[in-house]
């Protein structure tokens, strides 16, 4: 009896890709000081496990924290029928902006799992929090949505057509366009249909949905007079197309949870708690 012969099954080659930091900021005044990337993890290429972590940082009385680390981990799955999977984590404890904003604990988290046999990865935020921050000693009313890009596609579907999604960020920018007292600069920023933010390859959003009783905030977004603006759970959606037949499109991830623009008297910007993951690979 013939013995029928089943056509093979695509392999993938795998690279593994994620970043991790706690820390970084670029000050212009009162002094001028470029604060590199702290506790700074890279996962690429194999497989492996990286943590570190980071002792008690203070730049004059303007910016530390007491402890925090980052980790970054990438392995195939021993799971039947799961693929590749990728760990991202970014932690800060005791944080203190210049007395005005505080944070007890704050972490990024972005474990994705790509498929044996195609392009779109899941991706959960699971972890991700704020844990008591604080203006002036007055605590903030976080509400996050870490489902905000629903489950995994199915039929290795991208992302960036699926309309759940497409419908969230719409209402995310709705909410903030139409926001009451919104500022004009953020009314340039966040026009009411997103369109000014989005392209093809590329969409902006937030796992934050609200910050609660504050009067200068609207949507993830609030205004400290005279001090700064600040950004929370920012999240970027990257993806590159593949160059080749034998590729896969490569999807990125990037997590920041508190972005500064600080003002006066204080000038500078910088980002706290940031994840950057992703992975590629093609078809053997």
């Amino acid at each position: 009896m013939a013995t029928v012969l089943k056509p093979l099954q695509a392999i993938r080659e795998h690279v593994y890709h994620a970043e991790a930091d706690i820390l970084k900021a670029d000050l212009e005044q009162p002094f001028q000081e470029k604060i590199r990337p702290q506790a700074y993890v890279k996962l690429h290429g194999e497989s492996h496990y990286q943590f570190k972590y980071a002792p008690p940082f203070r730049l004059e009385g303007i910016l530390s924290y007491q402890s925090g680390y980052t980790q970054v981990a990438g392995h195939r799955s021993s799971k039947p029928g799961h693929g590749y999977a990728t760990l991202t984590t970014s932690v800060i404890e005791g944080l203190n902006i210049l007395e005005v904003l505080t944070a007890d604990r704050l972490v990024a988290q972005i474990s994705t799992e790509h498929p044996l046999d195609g392009a779109v990865p899941s991706v959960s935020f699971l972890g991700t929090r704020f844990e008591n921050l604080r203006i002036a000693g007055h605590k903030l009313d976080i509400d996050t949505n870490l489902g905000l890009l629903g489950p995994k596609p199915s039929n290795d579907a991208s992302y960036f057509d699926q309309q759940s999604v497409q419908n969230e960020i719409s209402q995310q920018y709705k909410n903030l366009s139409t926001a009451p007292s919104l500022p004009d600069w953020a009314r340039e920023r966040y026009p009411s249909n997103g369109a000014a933010r989005q392209e093809a390859d590329r969409f902006d959003c937030s796992l934050v949905s609200t910050v609660r009783n504050y009067p200068g905030a609207f949507g993830h977004v609030f205004e400290i007079p005279h001090f700064g603006k600040f950004f929370l759970g920012e999240l970027r959606v990257k993806r590159e197309k593949a160059r080749t037949e034998t590729e896969y499109d490569t999807y990125r991830f990037i997590l920041t949870m508190i972005r500064m623009e600080l003002g006066c008297p204080v000038v500078g910007s910088g980002s706290i708690g940031t994840c950057d993951s992703n992975g590629t690979g093609g078809k053997t």
